[in-house]
């Protein structure tokens, strides 16, 4: 739902953009225009371990960018540990470089993990998520 609800936007977006009046036009003569300049995109990897052991430090990583530009200045970027759907930690990323947010995390005990991290950045949000099997 939030896909369609964000490609709705965009398409509006796109759409009153190119409504635009001509007064510019005569400024814009002689240089390329690309839409896709103007709508700023957001894509996060969300980096986990694929397994862990309790009581042993990982590390959960969030590169975020923009139009493969790496974002330096997000508004939000929180990681959150689920297991069976209950939510058992949500703490905040910190900003290392190049677009990279990192947190390091200890399970404390056996079992199946979600790891969603949050991120806000040009007023989008998006939140990919990782299983992290702990022994």
């Amino acid at each position: 739902m939030k896909k369609l609800l964000g490609a709705a936007v965009l398409s509006s977006v796109l759409v009153l953009g190119a409504c635009g009046n001509d007064e510019n036009k005569d400024d814009m003569e002689g240089h390329e225009h690309h839409d896709h300049d103007e709508v700023a995109g957001l894509d996060v990897e969300l980096t986990t371990p694929e397994k862990a052991t309790a009581g042993e430090e990982v590390e959960f990583v969030a590169h975020v960018t923009s139009n493969d530009e790496d974002v330096n200045d997000a508004d939000k970027v929180l990681f959150e540990v689920l297991k069976d759907d209950e939510s058992l930690d949500k703490i905040e990323g910190e900003f290392t470089e190049n677009g990279l947010y990192k947190l390091n995390y200890t399970f404390k005990e056996a079992g199946t993990y979600e790891v969603i991290s949050h991120v806000d950045a040009n007023g989008l949000h998006t939140m990919p998520k990782n299983e992290v099997v702990v022994e």
